[in-house]
């Protein structure tokens, strides 16, 4: 069941490179049927619905996508799809939301979402998301890791502490953030078990974000 204070922040930028040639400035990935019947944005919205229903997600994107999201979520006030007028990076982006969500509600709790994730087993990643928001109602910082299959160097890694158990809802401390590393590292992180790639969701108390920047 969604609780009344918790809010979807959705990350739906980028410049429509990565994807290319499918992908374009005015219809980057997320606004693409990658996998099914639904745009990858749109099954972002969907997945989060029993947590985080559409009328409490925002979507932080760019003046070129705006237009696209607005059509393919009309389940989303289209007041919260918000357009930075340029190209700040993401941690401006999230303090934005973060104030805006403050003002809405002091006790607002923030969840942080990619718009470009395919995610096989919704509900068991619905049951970390309705954890990690329960750490952030206790003042907490949490982020929700993946566990690596192969030596990715293209990720970040989060280090966790020995004898954490992978795939477990209990939350665990992070020991420290790993840049993304070289090949030979990256299989040093994944032969030790403790290693994740960085999955960029975060959850916090807004107010609680505001202070630590």
């Amino acid at each position: 069941m969604a609780k009344p204070n918790c809010y979807a922040v959705i990350l739906a930028g980028g410049r429509g490179t990565r994807f290319w040639p499918r992908s374009r400035r005015k219809q980057s990935k997320q606004v693409l049927n990658v996998f099914g019947d639904r745009t990858l944005i749109q099954e972002t919205v969907e997945r989060l619905r029993s947590v985080v229903p559409p009328e409490r997600c925002w979507i932080l994107t760019n003046r070129h996508l705006r237009p696209e999201i607005i059509r393919q979520l009309p389940e989303v006030p289209r007041e919260q799809i918000l357009a930075e007028p340029e190209q700040r990076n993401t941690a401006p982006a999230i303090g934005l939301a973060a104030h805006i969500l403050r003002s809405i509600e002091p006790g607002a709790l923030m969840g942080v979402f990619p718009s470009d994730h395919v995610i096989l087993k919704p509900s068991r990643y619905r049951k970390f998301v309705r954890a990690a928001f329960r750490e952030a109602a206790r003042g907490n910082i949490g982020i929700l890791g993946i566990t690596p299959r192969w030596a990715e160097t293209g990720f970040g890694y989060i280090e966790l502490s020995e004898g954490v158990e992978a795939g477990s809802a209990e939350p665990a401390p992070v020991l420290r953030f790993r840049e993304k590393p070289d090949a030979e590292t990256a299989a040093g992180y994944v032969e030790a078990g403790r290693f994740f790639w960085n999955a960029g969701m975060f959850f916090w108390r807004a107010e609680v974000l505001l202070e630590a920047l």
